[in-house]
């Protein structure tokens, strides 16, 4: 069985936590299973050093309908190392990728077309010279009185919720997506763009500056030197991406676009829970309603509740 879907108070927020926890547990067992063959594939050819491809696939994939035309390739002329590396830089691109969705799709939540691209660049660089994330938020309105405390009090906060480390996670991001990057139009070698995110990045890497238990593992970029990337580091920076998927859904849960995701998933069950209940029964059944439209545990104040 499948585990439980993190609850979030935006969609978007929920979605991008679920795809990149598929992701992971796709990419996961698709590197050990990898191991695996490289390790059985080049046993046989030591053992029959004039096996062909053919005979390979026929060993290895017949019957299964995949085509594994290369397999002997990959298993005997590509490195560990090198594979390890391709495997981080497909991990990298789809973790970006869903950050980049969720962003866009935060934005899309209050903003109009001129609107969203602004919103949707800020979200995903540090506060610096009135811009980054910070002039962001503000795009989002001012807080509304009756949310205010419920989703994002100290107790009923996530394990991922990073609020005071938004700043430097970002610094974070910023160098793994400038990696990303280069190897998509640089042939994986750093960039004056790569070597600056790293520069801006470098004061903030460590475990207490970030706040997590672990700091992504990197090294050094040289302008015009390929990029060394470890799968290490790339379930490390997951873990940074998560903490500000969480991060922006909470600092955002007393917005007007919180209030219009309570009224668009509760609607359907308000007409069934308007009985008058003692204040014990009406946080039960509030919290009740709550979890079963996908909301977090809220902290149920008596504004809130009225609402």
């Amino acid at each position: 069985m499948r585990s439980a879907i993190a609850p979030f108070v935006h969609d978007c927020a929920r979605d991008a936590h679920l795809q990149i926890t598929q992701l992971s547990d796709f990419v996961s067992p698709t590197i050990v299973a990898m191991w695996n063959l490289r390790w059985q594939v080049r046993g046989y050819v030591d053992a029959h050093p004039n096996a062909t491809q053919d005979d390979i696939v026929k060993r290895f994939a017949l019957g299964k309908q995949l085509k594994a035309n290369e397999i002997k390739r990959a298993c005997c002329e590509y490195s560990w190392e090198e594979q390890e590396k391709m495997f981080s830089i497909f991990f990298l691109n789809g973790t970006i990728s869903i950050f980049e969705d969720f962003v866009e799709r935060l934005a899309s939540l209050i903003a109009g077309e001129d609107e969203i691209r602004r919103i949707y660049k800020d979200l995903q660089y540090p506060s610096q010279s009135g811009k980054g994330y910070l002039r962001a938020y503000s795009r989002f309105g001012d807080p509304i009185s009756y949310l205010k405390d419920v989703f994002n009090a100290p107790f009923v906060v996530n394990r991922w919720y990073s609020g005071g480390r938004v700043q430097e996670l970002l610094y974070c991001y910023r160098f793994f997506k400038e990696i990303r990057n280069a190897f998509a139009h640089n042939g994986g070698r750093a960039t004056d763009l790569v070597v600056g995110a790293y520069n801006a990045f470098a004061p903030h890497a460590t475990e207490a500056g970030l706040g997590v238990r672990v700091v992504p593992e990197h090294t050094v970029p040289v302008k015009g030197e390929e990029i060394e990337v470890r799968l290490r580091g790339i379930y490390g920076f997951n873990d940074v991406v998560l903490r500000l998927i969480a991060t922006y859904d909470v600092d955002l849960s007393n917005r007007e676009t919180a209030k219009n995701e309570l009224l668009r998933r509760l609607k359907r069950l308000e007409a069934h829970n308007r009985a008058r209940l003692g204040v014990e029964k009406q946080e039960k059944k509030i919290q009740g309603m709550l979890s079963t439209a996908g909301f977090p545990r809220a902290n149920l104040t008596p504004e809130f509740r009225a609402f």
